[in-house]
């Protein structure tokens, strides 16, 4: 059976990159080495950027109305606990929402139920279901198409079956078998004498939530022997996610933890002695030790990884599951426009070329606090904060060849991959901001996170004091590419009269916030077009009209 895109992992990045495929039009099987989903919290955090996206994907009301807030305080004891009381220190600090960053602050939901939300979206708008037990053995390449061979468990009967694919992506984890069929090198290190002991856990009663009903527990320190407890906030359930930190050195089995839960408790009581904590089932349980490695190359012709299959680190800074969703997103709209032959092939170069810059830049950041938290001295505890850059709003790819900025020049720009609009300026590369408050010719109100879609580019046009004959030349421009690929929107200043601009675009809308101008630090008699990519990114910032959109398109992403 043929398909247009096998991806190979059911985790968020092959579900989200499968979400984004099938929005674009595509057809994608999903397939799943496991023969059950893992029933898991694992990767909770779901940052900021990542929020932004599944609301371009549709699915933002759901998550919210299923997850909770982000912990805001730690709470530190002594180990064992001396019943002093304890030590509070911050985790991220909330900050209100703004017109351009409507999502500021992080939302926490199991990675199981994140998946199942997700899981849930698929198949009931496209009926693409999740293919369990079916295992990637092998893999070749060809000039049009991909030959997966590929092992089913049906009933407990092994199954071969050759799946014939235009594209192949990795989503499979750490020890992916794209990736290493691929032939990509996985450079980086596994810290030695450095292991935890993580899983889910029920506690009975209230002797935890006493302490603090939605507080997060440690005791103890990462760098000795530490336990930590956090509330999973599943509704009606008294769920805790716990580490264990320790090892031989400190007379610990963390293998034999790692594989008995009486064992486990007894630890918990050795280094905690709050034997007050009683414990009911355990959902899951294994054993971590650190790795920190990215590939050289995110893909080879037809063939792509993403996620821990490209990147894996320590989970310090919750980024490795949202930088996974980010490159799901970055792919899906590139290999979308390449598979219908709207877009050249070397569009998928830049899948490569944008993406390793940022995740070079995410391991530092985590592997910093990966150090600080297991090599730090006992009473320094700030380096558990979480700074802002973590949230993910400042990922850009300002040094992409694949962007088009008439507005900076500068050539020789020093970039951080991780941080961009808080110096006030915007670029081409950048994370495109919302602007609400927006005034449609019926006088309906919208904003342009709800115009982003990631089927298609936004031609943001500010027309300036050219008026009419630039918004001609501009549509004009834009008329050159396929029905449905560009939608232009007319953004009108609050002094101007709609009715001068009488149905000349996709969308007419007023700015009538000033957030557009505003946040896009347009000048109102500076005609400017932003087009914003179906990822939300700037892919051009030009001021030329038609000569800066054809070197967008024509130059570097479409036909």
């Amino acid at each position: 059976m043929s398909v247009n895109v096998l991806i190979v992992g059911a985790g968020p990045t092959g579900l989200s990159l499968a979400l984004s495929l099938l929005r674009n039009g595509l057809s994608v099987r999903i397939i799943e080495k496991q023969l059950q989903f893992h029933p898991g919290e694992r990767g909770a955090g779901i940052q900021s950027r990542t929020l932004e996206i599944y609301k371009f994907l549709g699915i933002l009301p759901d998550l919210i109305e299923q997850s909770a807030t982000s912990p805001r305080n730690l709470q530190y004891y002594s180990a064992p606990d001396d019943g002093k009381p304890p030590r509070f220190g911050a985790f991220a600090e909330p900050t209100e929402d703004t017109p351009a960053r409507p999502l500021h602050n992080a939302r926490m939901l199991g990675q199981n139920r994140h998946e199942a939300l997700v899981r849930k979206h698929i198949l009931a708008d496209y009926g693409c279901q999740v293919e369990l037990g079916t295992e990637l053995r092998s893999f070749e390449q060809h000039h049009d198409h991909v030959v997966a061979h590929v092992i089913r468990t049906v009933n407990s009967k092994q199954v071969e079956e050759t799946i014939i694919a235009n594209w192949l992506v990795g989503a499979d984890g750490a020890r992916s078998v794209v990736r290493t069929q691929l032939g990509l090198s996985f450079l980086g290190e596994s810290p030695p004498a450095v292991e935890a002991v993580t899983g889910d856990i029920y506690v009975l009663g209230d002797s935890v939530k006493q302490d603090h009903p939605d507080g997060w527990l440690i005791w103890g320190h990462p760098s000795s022997l530490a336990v930590s407890l956090r509330p999973c906030l599943v509704p009606g359930q008294n769920l805790f996610n716990f580490y264990i930190l320790g090892g031989p050195e400190h007379g610990i089995d963390m293998s034999k933890v790692s594989s008995n839960r009486e064992e486990l408790i007894k630890v918990f009581y050795d280094i905690t002695g709050r034997k007050d904590i009683k414990f009911g089932e355990l959902v899951w349980m294994g054993l971590w030790r650190p790795n920190i490695r990215m590939v050289d190359s995110f893909g080879k012709d037809r063939v792509f990884v993403a996620g821990d299959a490209a990147h894996v680190h320590s989970p310090t800074g919750g980024q490795g599951m949202n930088s996974g969703v980010q490159d799901s997103f970055n792919l899906a709209w590139k290999l979308a426009l390449v598979h219908k032959g709207l877009a050249p092939k070397s569009l998928l170069d830049s899948y490569s070329q944008e993406r390793m810059p940022v995740i070079a830049a995410m391991l530092n950041k985590t592997t910093e606090l990966f150090r600080k938290e297991f090599q730090g001295k006992l009473g320094q505890r700030e380096d558990l904060f979480r700074g802002y850059e973590l949230r993910q709003l400042g990922v850009n790819y300002r040094g992409s060849p694949f962007v088009v900025d008439e507005r900076y020049t500068e050539k020789d720009e020093v970039v951080d991959p991780y941080r961009s609009g808080d110096d006030g300026t915007v670029h081409a590369g950048d994370r495109a901001p919302d602007a609400p408050g927006l005034t449609r010719l019926d006088g309906e109100i919208t904003a342009l996170f709800d115009i982003f879609k990631p089927v298609q580019h936004t031609a943001l046009i500010f027309p300036g004091l050219a008026g009419q004959e630039f918004v001609a030349e501009t549509l004009e421009a834009l008329r050159e590419y396929p029905t449905g690929i560009v939608k232009s929107v007319l953004l009108l200043p609050a002094s101007s009269a709609p009715s001068s601009f009488p149905d000349l675009a996709d969308m007419v809308l007023v700015d009538s916030k000033g957030y557009a101008y505003t946040h896009y630090v347009v000048a109102q008699d500076t005609p400017t077009v932003v087009i914003v990519r179906p990822d939300g990114y700037i892919g051009a910032l030009v001021t030329s009209g038609k000569t800066g959109i054809r070197t967008y398109f024509a130059d570097k992403v479409l036909l």
